[in-house]
């Protein structure tokens, strides 16, 4: 086993350990976020640092790097949509990581159409099979050194929108092959579902 102590780490690159969280905790799923500023920019932003956190209430968390557009937006207006990702608007989620000044929209840059949602003021993306509207629930600022290096968003769901074809309506389920969620791995690599299997829980 190679070991490297945080500590260690620290002391050649912070930016090491990202790569070994990034590496190591695969597949990540995608959150393809909608945002608005203030004067109504609308913002699109992917985070991979993304998961479940409870049902009830529904809530979600999304840990989003630096001080981005996102993270302001969502300071001020406390609402957001959570689009997932799958190969239709995976190479329009990817356009949307690219660092463009605050005040130019990636949903009109890149010519991403929106829609009104209905639980939020922020517009959803149509292109996306699911997504989860939400608010604010808690901002958790992560300090290291005296800096905020990241923010933990807690978002609680305010409406889920499904796609006729990946939902199941008569079982009310997720239907994951119809689904084909894409997963975040490290650097510029993603993966899809690939084979699934099932496993009886104990009793």
């Amino acid at each position: 086993m190679k070991n490297f102590t945080t500590d260690e780490l620290n002391r050649h690159n912070p930016y090491l350990a990202y790569k070994l969280l990034s590496g190591s905790v695969i597949p990540r799923p995608i959150a393809w976020v909608t945002t608005q500023s203030v004067d109504g920019v609308v913002n699109a932003a992917p985070f991979s640092f993304f998961n479940v956190v409870s049902s009830q209430p529904p809530l979600v968390s999304i840990s989003m790097l630096g001080q981005k557009d996102s993270v302001n937006n969502l300071l001020a207006t406390k609402e957001a949509v959570i689009h997932f990702i799958s190969p239709d608007n995976v190479e329009a989620m990817n356009q949307t990581a690219a660092s463009l000044p605050s005040q130019m929209s990636e949903v009109r840059t890149f010519d991403i159409p929106t829609e009104p949602s209905r639980t939020v003021s922020v517009p959803s993306i149509i292109n996306a099979p699911i997504r989860f509207e939400a608010k604010l629930f808690k901002h958790i600022p992560i300090e290291s050194n005296g800096y905020v290096v990241s923010n933990l968003m807690l978002l609680e769901i305010t409406n889920f929108a499904f796609s006729d074809a990946v939902f199941d309506a008569e079982k009310f389920y997720v239907k994951p092959d119809a689904f084909q969620p894409i997963a975040r791995l490290a650097g510029n690599t993603y993966a899809e579902l690939g084979d699934l299997f099932d496993l009886e829980r104990p009793q």
